[in-house]
């Protein structure tokens, strides 16, 4: 039997507590009129925030590091994998939201030097936090 390294895990509730504080820091950032930087974190606490729910979907209190980077950070396929797409789909106005996310976030937004208007970051700080209550409230199955 050769060697294997040692299996790390993440524990579910850093993904739920990581949402919560980038969420937080999106608000900051927000306030010192550092929009681009806000909307990045909005994006990313909803990635959090997705990866705790695939947690609580497969009844798993951690999950291995390697898996959580194999989930990446793309919010269609996390919310998939969440099982909560078809739910999500039934909420019109969550799901618009969703979407114009999605469509407008990736975490190359770390490497631009783009900047974003104070009407663009309050869109998605609004619908970033109304996502966070629902998957924080929607049971999964």
């Amino acid at each position: 039997m050769g060697w294997t390294p040692d299996r790390r895990f993440v524990k579910a509730t850093v993904f739920r507590d990581a949402s919560h504080e980038r969420w937080m820091d999106a608000k900051c950032l927000r306030e010192a009129g550092r929009f681009q930087g806000a909307i990045y974190l909005c994006g990313y606490a909803l990635e959090c925030k997705l990866k705790f729910c695939v947690c609580r979907s497969q009844g798993i209190e951690k999950m291995e590091e390697a898996e959580a980077k194999r989930l990446g950070h793309h919010l269609t396929e996390l919310l998939d994998a969440a099982g909560l797409a078809r739910v999500l789909a039934g909420q019109r106005e969550l799901h618009v939201a969703f979407q114009d996310i999605n469509d407008r976030w990736s975490t190359e937004m770390r490497y631009s030097g783009a900047k974003a208007s104070s009407r663009d970051c309050d869109r998605f700080l609004k619908d970033s936090r109304a996502l966070l209550i629902w998957l924080g409230t929607e049971p999964t199955s």
